[in-house]
């Protein structure tokens, strides 16, 4: 079976599992499916941080789960700024990968460096979910708006690049990225922003699609910069518990950036509160 065959089936799978974990499944439930991702996320990114022992590779992955969990118990305003902070994290992230791509392949993190990196970015994600999907008025639909945004961000590009893609956005972390197929996913979701705008019924549309096309962009460098890392150690994929997609952090790596930074968008616009 080719590799898109496999990626096209794991899609046929998954894609209503999770439309329904996201939309009706109770809150035990999707917390611990969400658990879960993290768990095996925070397995992965050990490895991507040179952690060769299995059993440091588990603790690990507990002791990122047990922090992302603690995380639920921070109060409304601390919540926020750690929030705000991810956005601008990430905003300084995004400058770093297209000024100094080069620098951060070469540069060498020290392990410690990279699994306190890798507590921050489980946290930020387990949190994001938990706090859109438990804590804001239309939580699931916004969930499932943000999987959407991401799905349709992928597949824009993935099309638009194969037709049309002749400049690297970024070559030397991921070659098959072009600046076209980046136009192609933004295009695809700004058309899905203005459907979405209408399903919503809100007052500012204009800020709304503004937000989803700017997550929308975001998301692109959360997908780098989980390339970053594996180039880093020179692994193709995370993991192989996915067939023909890789690790779970391979299917998650856009959220990644993408979760906290909208979450934070939607703290700041009020936009559902």
């Amino acid at each position: 079976m080719t590799s898109l065959a496999k990626r096209l089936l794991t899609a046929i799978v998954l894609i209503p599992a999770v439309v329904w974990i996201v939309m009706y499944s109770s809150e035990p439930f999707f917390i611990g499916v969400l658990s879960l991702i993290v768990l095996i996320a925070g397995y992965e990114w050990a490895a991507l941080s040179a952690v060769k022992s299995k059993l440091y590779k588990s603790i690990f992955a507990i002791t990122g789960l047990l922090f992302s969990f603690g995380l639920t118990l921070l109060n409304e305003p601390f919540l926020s700024g750690f929030f705000y902070a991810s956005l601008i994290f990430w905003l300084l992230a995004i400058v770093l990968l297209i000024t100094k791509a080069q620098d951060l392949l070469a540069n060498k993190v020290a392990r410690p460096v990279m699994l306190l990196i890798g507590y921050l970015l489980l946290g930020l994600i387990f949190i994001s979910l938990y706090q859109l999907r438990l804590n804001f008025e239309q939580g699931p639909e916004l969930l499932m708006y943000l999987l959407l945004l991401m799905w349709v961000a992928d597949s824009g590009a993935y099309f638009a690049g194969r037709s049309f893609g002749r400049h690297k956005l970024s070559p030397l972390i991921s070659p098959g990225k072009s600046i076209e197929g980046f136009i192609g996913g933004a295009l695809a979701c700004l058309l899905l922003a203005f459907f979405a705008d209408q399903y919503f019924e809100i007052n500012n549309g204009t800020m709304f699609i503004s937000v989803s096309v700017f997550v929308a962009f975001v998301s692109v460098f959360g997908d780098l910069f989980e390339s970053l890392m594996k180039r880093r150690v020179n692994v193709k994929d995370s993991g192989a518990i996915l067939p023909g997609h890789g690790g779970v952090l391979d299917r998650i790596d856009s959220l990644i950036a993408a979760a906290p930074v909208y979450v934070a968008c939607l703290l700041m616009t009020k936009l559902f509160t």
